[in-house]
């Protein structure tokens, strides 16, 4: 009996063990990106140091939707790629440099505004929130969601 029970023990603790690793894992390693979908515009920065890239993300088929995210190449930075911007598309989509390192993303429709100006390099705005709980998302950028109590917008 006792060596059933110290079997189980061993088994048990490992299957913890596993399960707070990949937990740990899934937090530490988390990438905010979106590089596939249909591509739909890009516009430069007033000094050219950044590119601002739009694509459209279709699922569901004939009853679904469609994302939208926004990612951003550093010129400076080697032409490193971003993700600074992921939701649901709006009616009235465009985005537009406010200053250089300065993104206006607009992204309303009738009462729903997912609308935020960005500071490049700092800010990010994914509107389920997940990204926000990360950790190496929430060290590095502040982070915007449809939830959050203070969004960047224009005066």
């Amino acid at each position: 009996m006792r060596l059933n029970t110290k079997k189980l023990w061993i088994v048990i603790s490992s299957l913890v063990i596993c399960i707070f690793s990949f937990l740990v894992y899934q937090n530490l390693s988390y990438e905010f990106e979106f590089e596939k979908g249909v591509k739909d515009n890009e516009l430069v920065s007033p000094s050219g140091d950044y590119t601002a890239q739009v694509y459209y993300h279709y699922y569901g088929g004939a009853a679904g939707g469609v994302n939208v995210s926004v990612n951003i190449i550093s010129h400076k930075e080697n032409n490193a790629k971003s993700t600074v911007y992921y939701s649901d598309a709006k009616s009235d989509f465009h985005i537009d440099w406010t200053e250089n390192n300065k993104l206006y993303v607009k992204n309303a429709n009738g009462a729903e505004d997912r609308s935020i100006i960005l500071a490049i390099g700092k800010d990010i705005y994914d509107e389920s929130g997940n990204a926000c709980f990360k950790y190496k998302i929430s060290k590095k950028y502040s982070c915007y969601s449809k939830k959050s109590k203070h969004i960047p917008m224009v005066n």
